[in-house]
Order: structure tokens, then C-alpha cells, then sequence
């Protein structure tokens, strides 16, 4: 199974209506099938909540849409790098100095080289970065 690392940006397109992605959908329905294994930092679902929470305090969506989306989210075959330690912190930092990025963006990034794995993102920097390291889709 091809695995593959989605930030929650990308990923915020599955869960907010006025979000739309065809890219975003494709990636989605292929996670559903079965035919792709997303990896995330950890941060992914806390980030991806908090999108959601933030959504509903500025009345983008309703209280029931945050529970759907995390629904949607329990159905996809996800697996998180935990809390990295040693030589994986390092390489984060250097990442994010190197490509002049936020310690977050840098994790998804530090996942995505570390397997190999293309990285979707819609974050122009993080996008630009992953592309110096051939990780693009």
C-alpha cells in the first residue's frame, strides 16, 4: 500500500464545506478504497480539530459538523508518528532553518522525507520545500 503524509490544511478541505478540493476529494476517496496509508505527525489531529472548533466559533458550520468530520476521520486509515525524539528533532529543526519554516510545517516535511512519502500540502512554503526534496505528488 502506498503510504503517503497529508497536512491538516490539505486535509481541512474534507471537513469544511466551503473548503473545496477536487485534489483534496481524489486523495480522500483513494484513503476510503483502501488504496493509500496516510501518515501524520501527531499534531495532524489536533490541528485538524482545532480547524474545526475555530470553524464553528466564526459560524462557517454547525456544532454537528465538527462530529461528522471527526466521524470522517476515524474511517481513514491513518497512522501518526508520535512525539519524536533525538536524531527526528534535529532534523526537524534543521528543516524548518533550513526552509525558513514553522516547527509544524517542518514535522510534516521531517515525515515525509524520513518515509519517502510524497507530501500534499496546500502551504505555498511547505509546498516549495517538499519540492527541494522530490517529495511532491
Amino acid at each position: 500500500m502506498k503510504r503517503i503524509v497529508a497536512d491538516a490544511f490539505f486535509c481541512g478541505a474534507w471537513l469544511l464545506p466551503d473548503e473545496n478540493s477536487s485534489r483534496a476529494d481524489k486523495v480522500l476517496a483513494a484513503l476510503l478504497r483502501g488504496e493509500l496509508e496516510l501518515w501524520t505527525p501527531s499534531l495532524w489531529i489536533y490541528e485538524l480539530a482545532n480547524m474545526l472548533g475555530s470553524a464553528h466559533r466564526r459560524q462557517r458550520i454547525e456544532e454537528e459538523t465538527i462530529y461528522d468530520g471527526l466521524g470522517l476521520l476515524g474511517r481513514i486509515r491513518a497512522r501518526h508518528s508520535d512525539v519524536p525524539e533525538g536524531l527526528t528533532v534535529e532534523r526537524m529543526a534543521r528543516l524548518a532553518i533550513q526552509f525558513d519554516l514553522s516547527a509544524y510545517d517542518a514535522a510534516y516535511l521531517e515525515l515525509a522525507d524520513r518515509l519517502r512519502a510524497p507530501l500534499y500540502t496546500n502551504n505555498a512554503r511547505l509546498g516549495d520545500a517538499a519540492g527541494k526534496l522530490n517529495l511532491l505528488p
